[in-house]
């Protein structure tokens, strides 16, 4: 699932997650030119360095617009800011997955949440 690029330590990998909605929930259309919104996301196991990662999520596809954040989060798994600079880069959506590129700027692995935001 997750391609390491180079790093300290072994490529993030999912820990968990929230269960996002999926098309099968009949959700009402948004409006203007986006006709379906969803939110989902997952937590992973530490890492450092730069990798590309990947989610597998059914509501992509070739033509949505995907945003993804990133954070570090402490043992509760509560997002917060520390020293170290998480950037995602290279966002990259195929049918049911996007790619995407994640630098953790950090000696030691830390564990982080990804939030995904998929507009169709």
């Amino acid at each position: 699932m997750a391609a390491a690029e180079s790093s300290a330590s072994g490529a993030p990998q999912i820990t968990g997650g929230s269960q996002p909605a999926g098309p099968a929930q009949g959700l009402a259309a948004i409006g203007g030119n986006v006709g379906a919104l969803w939110r989902g996301w997952w937590t992973w196991t530490p890492g450092n360095g730069t990798f590309n990662l990947q989610i597998p999520w059914d509501v992509i596809g070739t033509d949505s617009t995907v945003i993804v954040t990133a954070s570090e989060i402490d043992g509760n798994g509560h997002r917060f800011v520390g020293s170290a600079p998480f950037q995602v880069s290279s966002i990259a959506p195929a049918n049911g997955v996007v790619t995407f590129k994640i630098a953790i700027g950090w000696n030691s692995p830390l564990p982080m949440r990804t939030d995904v935001t998929v507009l169709n």
